[in-house]
């Protein structure tokens, strides 16, 4: 009888161990990789003061800024005249450029540079006639 009882006892605690254990998890499917999010664009419309220091000195223009998403269009003013331009904001970057002639030569002029709250900064390419800086800061 004792021999019974210890073999009831033995196949309780068996039992009642088995139903104590939590089931396994499968293994966890792993992360699905981090995308980062496209860089939205600074928005900078508005008007401008923009001082391109070129070889030949320092020159300011008033630039008016129109924005749709990431690209920009609008107007310099200086006292050599008005031209059109066009260019792009993604995120702190901004790149505009315009055509230009001077003295009967076509020349494009392009602005690369960051955006910084009220300020931008970057380096201007008067084509083949070299590199000068720039800075602006919004009125």
């Amino acid at each position: 009888m004792n021999t019974l009882r210890t073999a009831l006892i033995a196949s309780v605690a068996a039992v009642a161990a088995a139903c104590s254990t939590a089931p396994s998890k499968p293994p966890a499917a792993p992360a699905a990789p981090v995308v980062p999010a496209a860089p939205v664009a600074t928005n900078i419309a508005g008007v401008w003061t923009i001082t391109t220091d070129t070889p030949q000195g320092a020159s300011d223009s008033k630039m008016t800024v129109m924005q749709t998403g990431k690209d920009i269009k609008g107007t310099l003013e200086s006292p050599m005249g008005s031209v059109d331009y066009t260019g792009t904001v993604v995120g702190k970057d901004v790149k505009f450029g315009f055509n230009f002639s001077a003295q009967g030569t076509d020349l494009h002029i392009d602005y690369i540079g960051t955006v910084d709250g009220p300020t931008m900064s970057g380096r201007a390419v008067f084509g083949s006639f070299g590199e000068g800086t720039f800075k602006g800061k919004k009125l």
